[in-house]
C-alpha cells in the first residue's frame, strides 16, 4: 500500500494517536521512513529515519515519551 494511503487509513482507527501510528507503520508494515512526533529527524537521515531513530532509542540516546 502506498505510505500516505496506510497513514491515512490508521488515522481514521478511532483511538490511534499520530505516536501509535508511527509504530505500527514502522514495525508492521515496514515503512523504513516514518518519523514519529517529538524529536526532530533531519531530512538528511531520509529514507532510513525509522532505522535511525531505533538505533537511537535502543542505543539509550533517545527516549519517546
Amino acid at each position: 500500500a502506498d505510505r500516505d494511503e496506510a497513514r491515512e487509513a490508521l488515522a481514521a482507527v478511532p483511538g490511534l494517536d499520530e505516536r501509535t501510528i508511527a509504530v505500527i507503520r514502522t514495525r508492521a508494515l515496514g515503512d523504513p521512513d516514518v518519523a514519529p512526533p517529538g524529536p526532530d529527524v533531519p531530512d538528511s537521515w531520509r529514507p532510513w529515519r525509522s532505522y535511525a531513530l531505533n538505533h537511537l532509542r535502543a542505543a539509550g540516546e533517545l527516549e519517546y515519551p
